[in-house]
């Protein structure tokens, strides 16, 4: 008599699926829009700071709304936010749209659509990464984060932009478009995972918190948060490290078209490619972080990580050629990406639930408000010699990592503590 196989207990599942699926549609949105507006805007005006108004548009609510879309992702159904929030970037998009289509489109017009669009970025990505632990079990967490991450790499950086500008070049109406379309099926998407952990709460792999009792006000809600993170024995040394590594990085990125056009002479046509090679190694990234973990510990991942992206960001600017700065991108990009999925675990598990949605928004806070500084630290040196911010930054990141990687190992093990205690 023939028997059943055992059932398998490392498949991500059907829930998972389809918050993957919502997040890469989300995520091919947003790609396809950060190539279409520039072209757009590029078309209407040559003015400079015109146009990087759109920069000022998609950093401010990551400043201004972003807090209290984690006070709202703790008192409502997350997938259900995320629904909505997604649901109302398809409709602002498409308004957009119509004005592309009939001409009657301005840089405000396309302003307010990014800034809007942003702010329900806010609410959709924070909701998709701190929803995974509810439909993965604990011991997949890594895996689940590597294929979300690469997900995210591909559809931002290898399908939404080349496909945004090949649309444009046919009708400048089409890439706005596919963002409509990418942002509807998140939505739709989003729904059918509320519903299914609703029929079958078997595939619930952790409890949501029970947010129908008495709510503390906007100003009492954000203050809890804000005060747990800071009576944390190790959020503010994980804070600590990952605005190090943001000013590190933002330091040599400022100025990284300069240097690429002026010392190691990459031609305009080129430059995508080059950069490119930061995606090509977020993906390997991305593929190999959940074997590196079970391989070399978390910890050896994170401080290595962390430490392999400052060396690869000093080589670019200490031997100045593009044989040494293509692989050293890529190194680069595999680093970061392995050094977050592999810390990823400590919002998602160590952070009591129902504080999860303001914890994350208050780090992607401090992260998106540090950047300008970083950016203008690169900026400052890059007046002085154009690879100094290559080897300052990355250097104050080194140290900073280096101080803190008693706390980063602490962090670890709690991460691992916490993901042996799977129901």
């Amino acid at each position: 008599m023939a028997t059943r196989p055992p059932r398998r207990t490392d498949r991500l599942g059907p829930a998972y699926g389809g918050l993957w699926g919502a997040g890469a549609a989300t995520d091919l949105g947003d790609g396809m829009l950060a190539t279409a507006l520039p072209l757009i805007a590029a078309a209407l005006t040559q003015d400079p700071l015109a146009v990087s108004g759109l920069t000022v548009a998609r950093f401010l609510p990551w400043l201004l709304v972003a807090p209290l879309s984690g006070i709202l992702l703790d008192r409502v159904d997350r997938m259900r936010a995320m629904a909505v929030a997604n649901g109302i970037a398809a409709f602002t998009v498409a308004l957009l749209a119509s004005t592309v289509l009939t001409g009657d489109h301005t840089m405000w017009a396309l302003y307010t659509a990014l800034f809007v669009v942003i702010c329900c970025e806010t609410v959709s990505d924070p909701a998709t990464r701190i929803t995974v632990p509810r439909v993965v079990a604990r011991r997949n967490l890594d895996r689940a984060n590597g294929r979300a991450e690469g997900a995210r790499t591909v559809a931002q950086e290898f399908v939404g932009p080349p496909v945004a500008g090949i649309l444009f070049a046919t009708v400048a109406v089409l890439p706005v478009a596919g963002a409509v379309f990418s942002y509807a099926l998140s939505a739709v998407l989003a729904v059918l995972v509320l519903v299914l952990l609703r029929r079958r709460p078997e595939l619930s792999h952790e409890d949501s918190a029970d947010r129908t009792g008495e709510k503390p006000g906007t100003g009492n809600a954000l203050r809890e948060g804000l005060a747990y993170i800071r009576q944390d024995r190790l959020l503010p040394s994980m804070m600590a490290c990952n605005a190090a590594c943001m000013i590190g990085l933002q330091c040599a990125t400022a100025v990284m078209v300069l240097y690429a056009q002026h010392v190691l002479g990459v031609p305009d046509r080129f430059y995508g490619v080059f950069i490119g090679a930061m995606a090509v190694g977020g993906l390997a990234g991305a593929v190999v972080s959940a074997r590196l973990v079970a391989v070399l510990g978390r910890s050896t991942v994170m401080l290595g990580g962390y430490l392999g992206f400052s060396l690869a960001m000093m080589a670019v600017g200490a031997f100045p050629s593009v044989w040494t700065a293509v692989p050293a991108l890529g190194l680069l990009g595999l680093c970061v990406t392995a050094s977050n999925i592999a810390g990823a675990p400590f919002l998602q598990l160590v952070v009591p639930e129902h504080l999860r949605g303001r914890v994350s928004t208050v780090l992607r806070t401090v992260g998106w408000g540090l950047t300008p500084l970083g950016a203008l630290l690169g900026g400052v040196l890059g007046r002085a010699d154009l690879a100094l911010p290559f080897l300052a930054g990355p250097l104050f990141t080194a140290v900073a990592v280096l101080l803190l990687r008693r706390r980063i190992a602490e962090a670890s093990r709690v991460m691992d503590t916490a993901a042996e205690q799977d129901r």
